[in-house]
């Protein structure tokens, strides 16, 4: 494919921009520029569901298949597998392997969801917590919307550092650990508000103890990241042995029967990370609708830690609103937390 041709194509246009997108993962940033230029592999990417990243379900289709069979060529450059980083280069094995294995991978790209569980953005739900603990001495309900399996509707299971400071249970064997980059010091991860009850919303909710349902969620972690693999598989067990209530649905539509179950004029914490972004472009309207639609009964808090415009490429921003008042910026992050800062915090955000 021309230069032309793939500044013309939006679908290689997100490949070739894997730079961008994984930025933490040199594999990933090679094999985006090597899909952006083959209409073969890019064909296998357009069979991506509605609403899901193709790059990363293409990834973690083939990422899926070479941890069920570690044998294959192209796993000798996935760290993941245990074999690798190979030497030279690796667009020739995984053009081989996704031709040969297209009608499988076809089938793992209609049939699964990106579902990250990203165990260290449960420090940002509990910086959110903290801020509505100053807001309300009320029991709170705490709906997560992607929730996946469930790893942050457990976060005040884990233990926290940041700066030299922890917070948390002292015993859990999930231990999340984030940089400190802020001028101060690290903000307070303490007190949290009693919680009334904790549920989650998810496409397709997964149930922590499937082996098969874990190998996915293991996938979608990019090859390099064996700490955050280690870190997922910890919180995994704690979810697994006593695991959240979940919906199994679209949160455009079971938002508010989930709020309707909340006693009226309670507090309600509706939080989501990194889910956005999966949601469709003509249905994210709806789906900030139906998150504001619960201000109306209840005292909403609307919690997110999402990408946005003003930052750069691998930053997020954590916001909070409650109700119809000015969203405020609670802080900024690396997208998969491994550092947080605050520059920026305290500020309304201009919606």
């Amino acid at each position: 494919m021309s230069t032309a041709q793939s500044a013309a194509d939006p679908l290689a246009e997100l490949f070739a921009a894997s730079p961008r997108h994984f930025a933490d993962s040199p594999l990933y940033t090679r094999l985006g520029r090597v899909v952006a230029a083959d209409e073969r592999l890019l064909a296998i990417a357009r069979h991506a569901r509605s609403g899901q990243l193709p790059s990363n379900l293409l990834f973690a289709s083939v990422h899926y298949l070479l941890l069920r069979d570690p044998a294959q060529e192209l796993a000798a450059w996935y760290p993941s597998t245990g074999r690798g980083p190979a030497a030279g280069d690796p667009g020739p094995a995984f053009t081989a392997f996704c031709l040969s294995r297209r009608e499988e991978i076809i089938e793992l790209m209609r049939r699964r969801l990106v579902q990250t569980n990203v165990v260290k953005r449960s420090v940002l739900l509990r910086l959110g917590m903290t801020v509505v603990a100053s807001m309300t001495d009320e029991p709170v309900t705490l709906i997560e919307v992607g929730s996946s399996a469930g790893v942050h509707l457990r976060f005040d299971d884990y233990r926290y550092e940041i700066g030299g400071r922890t917070w948390g249970r002292a015993s859990s064997p999930v231990v999340v650990a984030a940089e400190w980059r802020g001028d101060g010091a690290p903000p307070d991860l303490g007190p949290l508000p009693a919680i009334a009850d904790r549920v989650g919303i998810d496409l397709n909710p997964i149930d922590a103890g499937d082996p098969d349902e874990r190998l996915w969620l293991r996938a979608l972690i990019w090859p390099e990241n064996l700490a955050q693999a280690t870190l997922q598989d910890e919180a995994l067990r704690a979810v697994a042995a006593n695991p959240p209530r979940t919906y199994a649905g679209d949160a455009v539509d079971l938002l508010p029967e989930v709020a309707a179950e909340v006693p009226r004029g309670a507090p309600i914490v509706i939080f989501h990370s990194a889910t956005r972004l999966h949601v469709a472009a003509e249905r994210r309207e709806a789906f900030d609708a139906a998150i504001a639609g619960a201000g109306r009964e209840h005292d909403l808090f609307h919690l997110s830690f999402e990408g946005a415009r003003d930052l750069g490429t691998d930053a997020f921003a954590l916001e909070l609103r409650r109700g119809r008042e000015p969203v405020r910026r609670l802080a900024i992050g690396h997208g998969h937390a491994e550092w947080l800062s605050d520059s920026g915090a305290g500020r309304p955000c201009v919606r």
